[in-house]
């Protein structure tokens, strides 16, 4: 739909231009000939004044007929008893030659076609036609329309392949995406089915049957919501009330299980305030951008251990709640952090870029919210802000 709209705003603004340019050269044309006429009327003029003059007057009058013809004019003037009396043609006149004077005929004749000729008492019939530059100047609207229509297929064959180029990228982004998200739930099964595969004895100190049960059933939802979330790309979703502080306490029971609880430990706290009004949204794909955002942060603290604090509360205007991911990492290169948010930027090792390009989307695209890197200089900061349903809506 938008390429139609812009093909058709293309074509307009093309047909607006190319016709501006011919009204524009029809108009100087019109203004060259006017001055065409009164030249052939001048020219006549002369000629009929150097009848009889003196000799300094002859000499002034011929000085002025040669500055008008080297104007360009053509003019071919007819006297009353039908002889050729004047000619500036491009080409020579002979009066004596039958055949010259055809000629000349046949050239009146073809400027009349163009301009009627000017009858002058006294004088005869004027015939003119318009300088050679006025004839090429006929052209230029028609080569500046051809170069116009050159650029706007060039533009359009440069869209197109952007396009192009960025389809394929948005395809590779979602494969990545899909490979990033199951990635988790997956390597969460795998544990437990080595655990599952250990001798009874040794898989009782680790975790019993009933847990183990538990979390592979929190696996299987967790790759049921990954199936959910990518059904929801390129659609508009259903949006209901939602409770941030449930999402956010449901991915704090998710992420306690799976974060490394050895020496490089990882903590998660999540605090929510009392009484948080709801949001406008869906709750999928805000548990998905919330998610992402955790993800990024154990992907960065993996190895060396940390703390992820996250915290939602109301804004100071009481019409949005604040939701703020903080982790004492090494935080966001100088040089990231105004593209953080693009697709194929990450301060990852072997980072995709993904996971925050999608969470801008469902914060500011879907739910009419915002995110932003926070300022801090030690670790990262994202806050999100996102709008609380009205009063009147939650009646």
């Amino acid at each position: 739909m938008k390429a139609r709209f812009w093909a058709t705003g293309l074509s307009l603004l093309f047909g607006a231009v190319l016709a501006w340019y011919l009204v524009y050269t029809q108009q100087l044309v019109n203004a060259v000939n006017a001055d065409a006429a009164a030249l052939s009327r001048m020219y006549a003029g002369l000629l009929q004044g150097v009848s009889d003059p003196d000799q300094e007057t002859l000499v002034v009058l011929f000085d002025m007929l040669e500055e008008i013809e080297q104007m360009g004019v053509p003019v071919v003037v007819i006297a009353e008893d039908g002889q050729v009396s004047a000619v500036n043609t491009p080409f020579v006149y002979d009066p004596i030659d039958p055949a010259s004077r055809q000629r000349v005929l046949e050239y009146a004749a073809l400027l009349d076609e163009r301009n009627d000729p000017i009858i002058e008492e006294g004088i005869g019939e004027i015939h003119f036609g318009m300088p050679a530059v006025v004839e090429r100047l006929r052209w230029v609207p028609w080569i500046q329309a051809a170069t116009l229509m050159v650029i706007v297929l060039t533009a359009i064959w440069i869209f197109r392949s952007t396009v192009r180029a960025e389809q394929e990228r948005i395809w590779a982004t979602m494969a990545r995406e899909s490979a990033h998200q199951l990635s988790t739930p997956l390597s969460s099964l795998s544990g437990w089915v080595e655990i599952l595969t250990m001798p009874s004895g040794e898989r009782a100190g680790v975790a019993s049957d009933e847990r183990i049960a538990e979390e592979i059933e929190v696996d299987v939802e967790r790759l049921s919501k990954v199936a959910q979330r990518f059904e929801l790309i390129g659609k508009r979703p259903r949006m209901a009330n939602v409770d941030v502080g449930d999402v956010l306490q449901r991915l704090e029971g998710y992420f306690a299980a799976r974060l490394p609880r050895l020496e490089r430990s990882i903590e998660l706290a999540v605090q929510v305030a009392p009484r948080l009004r709801p949001i406008a949204g869906n709750p999928v794909l805000l548990e998905w951008a919330f998610e992402n955002i955790i993800k990024n942060a154990v992907d960065v603290l993996a190895g060396r251990g940390g703390r992820i604090a996250v915290s939602a509360e109301p804004a100071e205007d009481s019409r949005s709640v604040t939701v703020r991911f903080v982790d004492n990492g090494p935080g966001v290169p100088a040089e990231l952090r105004k593209h953080i948010f693009e697709p194929g930027v990450s301060s990852k090792e072997g980072g995709w870029g993904v996971g925050l390009t999608l969470t801008r989307r469902i914060v500011e695209d879907t739910h009419g919210g915002s995110i932003v890197l926070g300022k801090r200089r030690d670790g990262a900061e994202f806050v999100v802000t996102l709008p609380v349903v009205r009063s009147d809506r939650t009646a």
